[in-house]
C-alpha cells in the first residue's frame, strides 16, 4: 500500500512503478483543479523515470508541468505558495533507503494533501478501472530554474554564523544542493555530493547509526555544532560536543 496518511511512498519497481505514477499524474489536475503543476524531485536513481511518467500523465490530462528539477522539499513548498500554484508534487521518499521513492503532494498555498484532504480520493481513482484517455489539448513541460531566488530568500533569514565551527552532513541528499550557498565555505561538509544510492549511510538522521561519522567529527574538530539533514532536506538534527 503506497498511499499513506500524508504522502505516497513505496519500494520502486515493486509497490510503485511508472504506470502508477502516470495514473497519479493523470488524475491530479482533476483532484486539485489545476492547470499547471509544479514538480520537483530528489536525486534517487528512480526519480527521473518517475518524473517522466508523472509528467506524461499530467500533460495528457491537459495541464502543464513546471519542472523545478532537482530540489529540496521545502523549495517545492515555497515556490508552490510564492508562484500561486494550485498543485505541486515533490518526487521523493524522504528519509527512506535508496530503493524507495514516492511523492509529497501540495495544493494551493502549499497546503499538504493528505488522506483527508484528497489523497484517499486520489487512491480510489488510481486503483479504479477508469482509463486515462489523453485530453484533446495536451499540456507542456516547462523548465523552471529558480534555485538562486530561493537561496536569496533563505539568506535573508540566516543569523550571523561568524565564529561558529560547524560540521554539516547532508547524507548525499538534497541538502547538498543549497547548504554551501547558504552557509558558505567555512563549514566542514560530509557526504555533500548528490547521490541517490546513499553510499555512505541512509538519509535518516533519526537513526543514531547514521550520525556516527558526524558525532566523531564534531568531537575531533572541537566544533560548536553538527547538523544532519534527511534525504529531501525537510528534516534536520543537531549534535553538540556531548
Amino acid at each position: 500500500m503506497i498511499f499513506h496518511a500524508y504522502d505516497i511512498r513505496g519500494i520502486y519497481g515493486e509497490d510503485l512503478n511508472p504506470e502508477i505514477a502516470h495514473r497519479i499524474g493523470w488524475f491530479l489536475p482533476r483532484l486539485l483543479d489545476a492547470r499547471a503543476v509544479l514538480v520537483g524531485r530528489d536525486a534517487r536513481l528512480s526519480s527521473p523515470e518517475m518524473f517522466e511518467a508523472l509528467s506524461r500523465g499530467i500533460t495528457e490530462a491537459g495541464a502543464d508541468v513546471h519542472d523545478l528539477g532537482l530540489a529540496t522539499t521545502p523549495m517545492v513548498y515555497w515556490f508552490t505558495g510564492r508562484g500561486g500554484y494550485d498543485a505541486s508534487v515533490m518526487i521523493t521518499a524522504s528519509h527512506n533507503p535508496a530503493e524507495y521513492n514516492g511523492m509529497k503532494v501540495s495544493g494551493r498555498g502549499a497546503r499538504p494533501i493528505g488522506r483527508d484532504a484528497g489523497l484517499a480520493k486520489l487512491r480510489r481513482w488510481v486503483e479504479s478501472d477508469q482509463r486515462c484517455v489523453p485530453a484533446t489539448r495536451r499540456g507542456n513541460v516547462l523548465r523552471v530554474d529558480r534555485r538562486h531566488e530561493y537561496v536569496q530568500f533563505l539568506r535573508g533569514h540566516r543569523p550571523p554564523l561568524e565564529g561558529l565551527k560547524l560540521v554539516i552532513d547532508t547524507a548525499n541528499g538534497m541538502g547538498g544542493l543549497i547548504v554551501r550557498d547558504l552557509v558558505g565555505d567555512g563549514a566542514e561538509y560530509l557526504f555533500e555530493a548528490l547521490d541517490g544510492r546513499f553510499p555512505n549511510h541512509e538519509p535518516n538522521p533519526l537513526a543514531h547509526e547514521n550520525l556516527s561519522v558526524l558525532k566523531r567529527r564534531v568531537v575531533e574538530t572541537g566544533s560548536d555544532l553538527g547538523i544532519a539533514f534527511d534525504g529531501d532536506a525537510d528534516r534536520v538534527m543537531f549534535i553538540d560536543e556531548t
